[in-house]
C-alpha cells in the first residue's frame, strides 16, 4: 500500500522550513553584528587619512567578509551553494553579459534623446576632485556591488528558493527585497535589473556573474547621468528621467535573450549528450 500524503505533512515541513529560514537569517544577523564588533575594536585612526571613503570602505569591506563567512557556514552544513560555485569566474559569459549590458543602456539612451546626448557631448573627470578619491570611490562602488550580490543572490534567492521549493519564488522574492531597498523613483530601472541578476544567478551560481554585470550597469548609467566624484553630469535629471523606462524595458529584453540562450545551450549539450551515448552503445554492440 502506498504511503498517503495528507495535507499535515505539508503544513509541517513548511513550517520546518520557515523555522530553520529565520533561524538561519537570525545566525547570519549574528555573524553580522560579531563583525561590527571586532571593526569597532579597531577604529580608524583619527587624522588626514580619516575621510568618509575610509570608513565606507571599511565598513563595506567588514560586510563582505561577515556575508563570505556565512555563506561558508551555509555551505558547510548543506543549506547553500558550495563556495567553489558561488566564487567560480567564467570569463566568457561575464564578458557577454557585461557588453551585453552596456550596449542595451546605451542603444535605449540614445532611441529616447539623441540630441540631448549630442548636444551636450561627454564630459571629462571632474577636475577639482583628486585623483585618489576618484579611486577610492570606484573601490567603495565595487564593495557594495559584491555585498548587494552576496546578500541579496547567494543569500536570500538560495534560502527563499529553499523555503518554497522552487527557484522562481527564491528569484521573485530577492529581487522584490533588492527593490525595496532601493528608491522608489528608481524601481522602473530597479526591478528589471534585480530580475536579470537573480535570472543570471540562477543559471550560473556565479557571484562573479552577478557582480561583474551589476557594476558594469551601475557605471555605464553614471556615466550617463553623471555622479559627483566620478564626473560631470552628461545629462540633467529632466533629461534623464524619460530614458528610465526605456532602460528597463532594455534589461527586460536583455534578462529574455540571456535565458533563451542558456536554454538553447542546455538543449545542446542534452543533445550532444545523448548521440555520444548512442555511439557508445552502437560501439559495444558492435564489438560483441
Amino acid at each position: 500500500m502506498k504511503n498517503i500524503k495528507y495535507p499535515a505533512d505539508a503544513l509541517n515541513r513548511g513550517a520546518r522550513r520557515l523555522v530553520e529560514f529565520v533561524l538561519l537569517l537570525f545566525a547570519v544577523a549574528a555573524i553580522g553584528v560579531a563583525a561590527k564588533f571586532v571593526e569597532g575594536a579597531f577604529p580608524i585612526q583619527s587624522g588626514p587619512g580619516a575621510t568618509p571613503l575610509n570608513w565606507a570602505i571599511r565598513n563595506l569591506s567588514t560586510m563582505c567578509l561577515s556575508m563570505v563567512i556565512s555563506l561558508w557556514m551555509l555551505a558547510f552544513i548543506n543549506r547553500g551553494h558550495p563556495m567553489k560555485t558561488l566564487f567560480q569566474v567564467r570569463a566568457r559569459m561575464m564578458i557577454g553579459l557585461v557588453a551585453g549590458a552596456v550596449v542595451s543602456i546605451a542603444v535605449a539612451a540614445l532611441l529616447v534623446d539623441f540630441e540631448a546626448i549630442r548636444s551636450n557631448g561627454f564630459h571629462p573627470i571632474n577636475p577639482t576632485v583628486h585623483p585618489q578619491v576618484w579611486t577610492v570611490t570606484l573601490t567603495a562602488m565595487l564593495l557594495g556591488v559584491l555585498f548587494e550580490e552576496l546578500f541579496h543572490r547567494a543569500l536570500l534567492q538560495t534560502l527563499i528558493s529553499r523555503l518554497f521549493g522552487n527557484e522562481v519564488a527564491g528569484l521573485v522574492g530577492a529581487a522584490a527585497i533588492f527593490t525595496v531597498m532601493h528608491p522608489l523613483k528608481d524601481a522602473v530601472l530597479v526591478i528589471p535589473g534585480a530580475l536579470l541578476f537573480g535570472v543570471v544567478f540562477w543559471r550560473t551560481r556565479s557571484v562573479f556573474c552577478t557582480t561583474a554585470l551589476h557594476l558594469a550597469m551601475n557605471v555605464t548609467i553614471d556615466l550617463l547621468k553623471g555622479r559627483t566624484l566620478m564626473v560631470s553630469p552628461l545629462l540633467s535629471p529632466e533629461e534623464f528621467a524619460p530614458m528610465k523606462p526605456a532602460i528597463g524595458l532594455a534589461l527586460i529584453f536583455l534578462t529574455i535573450a540571456f535565458e533563451l540562450g542558456h536554454r538553447r545551450a542546455e538543449r545542446r549539450k542534452a543533445c550532444y549528450a545523448l548521440n555520444d551515448s548512442h555511439a557508445t552503445i552502437v560501439a559495444s554492440s558492435a564489438l560483441l
